[in-house]
């Protein structure tokens, strides 16, 4: 039976008597309205001024959601079952992880958590006849054998964050493994590659088996064949956006003057070709083109993260920066869904099937009533929808801090500055009435435009030279940094940047405060 460690005891969905949650249940079409689940699982939210804070320094707190669902029995109008969904991220602070093993805070709280984790088969034993349940070998001690590898451990001491592996303790009671194993999924993309080259007699899909042992999960999954520096030739020849990456095989569709009747991707892509030579700071004249060509048209702007970084920049704060940086690409990187379609089918629906199983094992089975769900952020959506659609309500959302960035004041002082004051071209990369963004548009557009400016006319100098020498080699060599300066330039901005949806999928918004 189902232990009672959460009966008659305070929880997330309040003093429920688990696992026979004999209180009568609100009014299930009134929950459903009031508690609409989160559109987004991460992101960064604006905390503003601290007032108590001599120096103003503003904070950005990059959140995680904890959404509990609940399932109604129809015929009583009862709870049934509850499940937590956690999103969580793989770096954070020692806070972050340290409340997943707290015994009382956390563990107290549900029957039974269920959790992601791609390990070998050999980490992990099974707790029921069929296979369906089972959990991480604990290592002497009970604490978990699970470590990250060196490279996600220095990409974390470079963000000043720890990694999820090192901090959770993956070994504890009534923890178990709702994710597919290493073998499992190797199978799974070795079936589904094969399934894609039954009309292509070649041994690829062997020499994925062979060599499958030393590749990252992503680059099993992925059939987009990515190469070094394919992003860089890529965003040479067309734009590059969230949905249009250097492993995308989609169509960008583009479109210039249509109301001529000109061929919109056959002008964009020759407009383009001579911007990037004959255009000083090429890669604004090339993001200009792209917004105005591609199809259908991008309805966002500058992206709301621009604005901080550029002030830790100018005010020396480089790791702060960096930060940010690191939480915008997190936080986009989230939505669940991937140009690489196959990358998608294998990395977030497979393993959200494997856990979805084992839930729904623990539940009906087992019955084990209070759950969580410990899942990585890039799933949350897609398993979201499948809660709902097995007849779980969203009943509210938390948000939880995975790590914080201070921003500190650069600008023209305390005072507001109107955005009718200003010129059109600086209060459209400021917020309104801000001060710091006024003093960031002024100092950075025209140093940018003139670094720009001097580096295309040093550029056709050294190039004019070498040609009158006649050495074509130094002239292409001049061509080749010039380029590779101004398309790297041209990502950047391209990424963290500009917001190409404009839908806000960043910042926190309507829908997603805690309730």
């Amino acid at each position: 039976p189902p232990p009672n460690a959460a009966r008659d005891r305070p929880g997330i969905l309040g003093r429920v008597p688990s696992p026979l949650f004999a209180e009568p249940s609100p009014d299930v079409h009134r929950m459903q309205k009031a508690a609409a689940a989160p559109r987004r699982y991460v992101r960064i939210e604006a905390k503003g001024t601290e007032s108590s804070s001599p120096s103003r320094k503003r904070r950005y707190e990059v959140q995680t959601a904890v959404t509990t669902f609940a399932k109604i029995d129809a015929a009583t109008g009862k709870r049934a079952a509850s499940v937590d969904l956690h999103s969580q991220l793989h770096y954070g602070t020692p806070a972050y992880y340290a409340y997943y093993n707290d015994p009382v805070g956390f563990n107290a709280k549900y029957d039974r958590m269920h959790y992601e984790l791609v390990v070998g088969q050999d980490m992990v034993e099974s707790l029921s006849s069929d296979g369906t349940i089972r959990h991480i070998r604990p290592s002497p001690g009970g604490l978990s054998p699970i470590q990250a590898s060196p490279s996600d451990n220095s990409l974390a001491i470079g963000y000043d964050l720890k990694c999820q592996a090192d901090m959770i303790n993956y070994a504890q009671k009534d923890w178990v493994h709702a994710d597919l194993t290493r073998e499992e999924f190797v199978a799974e993309t070795q079936k589904q590659q094969q399934q894609q080259q039954k009309t292509r007699r070649d041994s690829a899909a062997e020499e994925v088996g062979d060599s499958s042992a030393q590749q990252p999960l992503w680059a099993l999954a992925s059939s987009a064949a990515v190469y070094p520096g394919s992003e860089f030739v890529s965003a040479l020849l067309r734009p590059s956006t969230p949905s249009t990456g250097a492993s995308s095989s989609a169509a960008v569709a583009r479109r210039l003057f249509s109301n001529l009747f000109l061929p919109g991707d056959a002008l964009a892509g020759l407009i383009r070709a001579f911007l990037w030579m004959l255009s000083p700071a090429p890669e604004v004249s090339v993001l200009l083109l792209d917004w105005s060509s591609l199809s259908p048209r991008p309805t966002g702007g500058i992206s709301p993260i621009a604005l901080p970084v550029m002030e830790c920049l100018l005010s020396g704060n480089v790791r702060e920066a960096r930060k940010l940086v690191f939480g915008q690409m997190v936080v986009s990187g989230s939505g669940g869904q991937s140009a690489d379609t196959d990358t998608n089918a294998i990395l977030i629906n497979k393993r959200n099937d494997k856990a979805i199983h084992v839930l729904q094992t623990s539940i009906q089975r087992d019955g084990y009533k209070s759950n969580a769900l410990l899942y990585g952020a890039s799933h949350c959506l897609d398993l979201q929808r499948r809660l709902q659609a097995d007849g779980f309500v969203p009943i509210k959302t938390e948000w939880r801090t995975a790590w914080t960035v201070d921003v500190p004041p650069f600008g023209l002082g305390g005072g507001k500055v109107g955005k009718d004051m200003l010129p059109a071209f600086v209060s459209d990369l400021t917020s309104p009435s801000s001060s710091n963004g006024i003093a960031v548009a002024l100092v950075v557009l025209p140093l940018y435009f003139a670094i720009g400016g001097f580096d295309w006319l040093a550029t056709i100098a050294e190039v004019g030279g070498a040609l009158d020498k006649g050495d074509i080699g130094d002239g292409m060599l001049e061509v080749a940094l010039y380029l590779v300066r101004h398309v790297a330039l041209y990502l950047g901005l391209a990424k963290f940047v500009i917001d190409w949806d404009g839908q806000n999928t960043l910042f926190g918004g309507a829908g997603d405060d805690a309730r």
